[in-house]
């Protein structure tokens, strides 16, 4: 077991929120979350396994709630697909905008069917006062333990909303309401490394970084935008440097809360050089789960390369021999025989 700042983990690879949906299938033939892929990896494997965004009411978004979909209706629910979400440029680009069946029915329908899960649960809103009754029902509904971590996105872009002019007042009220400890996921496109050290002052345990980069793609033949919601978030190998960078940043600032990385991982190298750059864990994104339609058939041999993955960043953390690549090459940890002073809690451990 890890433990980062409380946030209690299996191992250091975690799943980032919606591509899995709630963690379990609606029905028994049915495939649940946004990939084929998750019907081929054991999820108690993993870290925790982050749910969709949760908001207190349901929420088509830009996609649909409906699981019921018949053969003849495949082409319809394509279609909603094209509109929320497309491949492009070395990555993807959606806007689901927080589609979600709400936190009262997950906790019915889906919480009880997946105890055997470390669960990281997401949440969303547009208030400090909905935070904060996200943050309650939470509590009312998970006792201490039965989850990793709450979640708090505050910095989605496909739900068209100023987050960072709410941020500091939802930290400031809703972070002491839980009795679990929360992560901030947050956005290279808002100033990261103030809401960060806002998530220090409040008593945020650890941070995600980083959310999906604000993104346009137009029709070539028409100009006309090629998703529903015009703006999308853009995921994938696209954005990995950028993921890098900002983890870099916010350890060279001095910020020494736990970093969930996330943006463009594949393999095993990737995580490493995430954790080079000052990670403490890393969460598994679109480049992992999402394929064309016709690469879904390779299912099998993708879940294989996921348990691979695990296995490697599991026995790479359990190896004393190579505990000095956590700290980050050239900054003066590892071979110079000392820390950087902006390391996470990980590499400090690592080091000891």
């Amino acid at each position: 077991m890890i433990d980062l700042n409380g946030v209690r983990l299996r191992n250091r690879v975690v799943t980032s929120s919606s591509l899995l949906g709630y963690g379990a299938p609606k029905g028994r033939f049915v495939l649940y979350g946004l990939s084929p892929f998750a019907q081929w990896v054991p999820l108690e494997r993993f870290g925790a396994v982050t749910t969709r965004t949760l908001s207190l009411e349901p929420r088509e978004g830009h996609f649909t709630l409906r699981e019921d979909w018949r053969p003849n209706e495949l082409p319809a629910l394509f279609k909603k697909y094209a509109q929320a979400l497309r491949k492009t440029d070395g990555g993807w680009l959606n806007a689901f905008g927080w589609s979600n069946i709400g936190i009262e029915r997950y906790f019915a329908e889906y919480f009880p069917r997946t105890h055997h899960l470390n669960r990281i649960v997401s949440v969303g809103g547009f208030s400090a006062e909905e935070f904060c009754r996200l943050v309650d029902t939470v509590n009312a509904r998970a006792e201490p333990g039965e989850i990793a971590a709450v979640e708090f996105n505050v910095s989605c872009h496909n739900v068209n909303f100023p987050f960072e002019t709410i941020l500091e007042e939802v930290l400031s009220q809703a972070v002491r309401r839980s009795k679990h400890p929360v992560l901030l996921k947050l956005s290279p496109d808002y100033d990261y490394l103030a809401h960060a050290r806002l998530a220090e002052r409040y008593g945020v345990a650890g941070l995600v970084a980083i959310n999906t980069v604000k993104g346009l793609r137009l029709d070539p033949r028409t100009g006309e935008p090629l998703l529903k919601n015009r703006y999308g978030g853009l995921s994938g190998r696209a954005i990995k440097p950028i993921g890098l960078r900002v983890v870099s940043e916010l350890r060279e600032a001095g910020v020494q809360l736990p970093i969930v990385a996330t943006g463009g991982i594949r393999n095993f190298d990737d995580c490493r050089e995430y954790f080079w750059a000052g990670a403490d864990a890393a969460s598994l994104g679109s480049e992992v789960w999402l394929a064309p339609y016709w690469g879904y058939a390779f299912g099998p041999l993708r879940g294989l390369q996921i348990l691979r993955l695990i296995r490697r960043v599991e026995a790479y953390d359990r190896d004393p021999s190579r505990r000095g690549a956590w700290a980050r090459p050239g900054s003066g940890g590892g071979a110079a025989g000392r820390l950087p002073a902006a390391v996470g809690p990980a590499q400090q451990l690592l080091h000891r």
